[in-house]
C-alpha cells in the first residue's frame, strides 16, 4: 500500500517530475520511430521509499558514496534519474534483449548531455564489474535472465545493497497447484508469458527469498502489488515482488551496517 508519506516523499516527488522530463525527451528523439521500453519504471520508486524508509535506511545510505549499478536499465529511465540526483550512475542492459538494440538509452544520453556509463553485457555471463556498487538496482529483469542464481551471487560480490523486483506466483498456471509456500521456480515456455521467449523463471515468494538467501543476501525488506492469487503466465495473475537486499559478503558491507 501506498501511503501518502511515500507518496509526498521527496524521492517520490523528483521521481514524477523527471517523469515528465523523460516523457519529454523520448518524444524528442523519437524521428526515428524506436520501440521504447513500455512500462513506467519510476513506479518501482514507491517500493524503494517503503522499504528504505521501514528499515529506517537512506537513499544516501545505500548508495554508500559509491557509483549506482542499472542492471537491465531499458530506456534509462532511472539512470538518468538518479544522475540528476547527482549519484554516479552505470547502466547496463544486453542489446540482444533490448527492445531496442540499447539505441533508445544511447540516444536519451545525448538529449540529457549524461555521463551514464552505459554497458552492453550480457548478464548470464556473470560478467566482472571492475569495481564494488553502493546500490544495484535490478527491477524487472531476473525473469528474463536464464542463470538468475549466478547473477545474484555475482552482484552480491560486487555491491553492497540490492534493490530487486520481478515476477512471483502462488499458483501453477491452471490454478490447481499451490505454490506459495514452497521454494521453487516454474520455467515458462517458449512465449508463454507475454508472448515472450525471454521470459525464463518465475519465482513462488518462497523461491525468490530462498534464491536470494542462497546467493549471498540478507533480506531487510520486502513487499508485493498486483493479484494475490497470482500464476506465472496469466494477464490478470500477474503479481511482482520487491526485495531491499544487502549483501552478506563481508569485503562489501563493512561500512555499511544498518
Amino acid at each position: 500500500m501506498v501511503t501518502p508519506q511515500i507518496r509526498f516523499s521527496p524521492l517520490v516527488r523528483k521521481a514524477l517530475r523527471f517523469r515528465s522530463r523523460f516523457e519529454e525527451a523520448k518524444r524528442a528523439e523519437n524521428a526515428s520511430g524506436l520501440p521504447w521500453y513500455p512500462y513506467d519504471s519510476f513506479a518501482s520508486l514507491f517500493y524503494l521509499q517503503k522499504l528504505l524508509g521501514a528499515a529506517g535506511l537512506s537513499l544516501d545510505h545505500a548508495a554508500a558514496g559509491r557509483t549506482i549499478l542499472d542492471l537491465g536499465a531499458g530506456d534509462g529511465a532511472l539512470a538518468f534519474f538518479f544522475e540528476s540526483l547527482g549519484y554516479r550512475v552505470r547502466a547496463v542492459d544486453f542489446s540482444g534483449t533490448n527492445i531496442n538494440r540499447m539505441q533508445g538509452i544511447r540516444a536519451l544520453a545525448r538529449h540529457f548531455a549524461s555521463g551514464i556509463e552505459i554497458q552492453d553485457l550480457d548478464l548470464d555471463r556473470c560478467p566482472e564489474f571492475g569495481e564494488k556498487f553502493g546500490l544495484t538496482l535490478l527491477l524487472g529483469a531476473l525473469y528474463h535472465l536464464k542463470n538468475p542464481f549466478g547473477v545474484l551471487e555475482n552482484v552480491a560480490a560486487h555491491s553492497g545493497y540490492c534493490f530487486l523486483s520481478t515476477r512471483v506466483a502462488r499458483m501453477d498456471p491452471e490454478h490447481r497447484v499451490r505454490l506459495d509456500g514452497l521454494p521453487v521456480a516454474y520455467l515458462l515456455g517458449e512465449g508463454q508469458c507475454n508472448s515472450d521467449s525471454t521470459n525464463y523463471w518465475v519465482f513462488s515468494p518462497a523461491g525468490l527469498e530462498r534464491l536470494a538467501s542462497r546467493a549471498g543476501w540478507e533480506i531487510v525488506g520486502s513487499a508485493t502489488s498486483g493479484s494475490n492469487d497470482s500464476d506465472p503466465s496469466s494477464e490478470r495473475g500477474d503479481e511482482r515482488m520487491f526485495l531491499l537486499l544487502r549483501s552478506k559478503r563481508a569485503e562489501n558491507v563493512s561500512n555499511l551496517s544498518i
